[in-house]
C-alpha cells in the first residue's frame, strides 16, 4: 500500500477534534531533525493535504514516524503500532498493545531493511533482539546521551 494511504487510512481512524490535535501536534517539534510544520500550511486543511504536506515535508519514511510519535502522544498507542507495523510490511492488525516502559517483554517485530529509530527526551525504545547477521552484513548502532 502506498505510504500517503496508509497515513490517511490511519487518521480516518481519529475523531474530528482528535485529527485538529494531530494537526496542532505538527506544528510542535516531534522528531530530532524534523522541523514543525508551519500553522498556515495545516491549520485547515483536510487529511488528503495534511498527509501531502507531511510527506513533502519530512519524506515517507519520517512522515510515518511522525505519525506514530504524535499518535502515541495523543495516547493511540493501538493506532501507532498498527502503523508501523503495516509500514514494516507486518500485519495490519495490532494483536498486542504497545509494552508499558516497566515491561520486560519484547515484541516479535522485524525492522525494514534500512530502519532507524529516533527517540527524545526520556522516550524508551522497544526493538527486536538481534539474533545475528549474514555474512557482509554489519550493524552499526550509536547511543548517545
Amino acid at each position: 500500500m502506498q505510504v500517503s494511504l496508509l497515513i490517511i487510512d490511519t487518521l480516518d481512524e481519529l475523531g474530528t477534534e482528535e485529527f485538529k490535535r494531530f494537526r496542532w501536534n505538527l506544528t510542535q517539534p516531534v522528531l530530532a531533525g524534523c522541523e514543525p510544520i508551519r500553522k498556515g500550511h495545516i491549520e485547515n486543511a483536510d487529511r488528503q493535504d495534511t498527509v501531502s504536506k507531511m510527506i513533502e515535508s519530512y519524506g515517507e519514511e519520517m512522515a510515518v514516524n511522525v505519525t506514530a510519535e504524535i499518535l502515541k502522544r495523543m495516547s493511540h498507542n493501538n493506532t501507532a503500532l498498527k502503523l508501523k507495523k503495516a509500514y514494516a510490511g507486518g500485519s495490519t492488525a495490532a494483536q498486542n498493545p504497545l509494552p508499558t516502559p516497566s515491561s520486560s517483554s519484547s515484541m516479535d517485530l522485524a525492522p525494514a531493511a534500512g530502519a532507524s529509530v529516533c527517540a527524545q527526551g526520556k522516550s524508551v525504545i522497544v526493538a527486536p533482539n538481534i539474533q545475528g547477521t549474514s555474512a557482509g552484513v554489519s550493524i552499526n548502532m550509536n547511543i548517545n546521551n
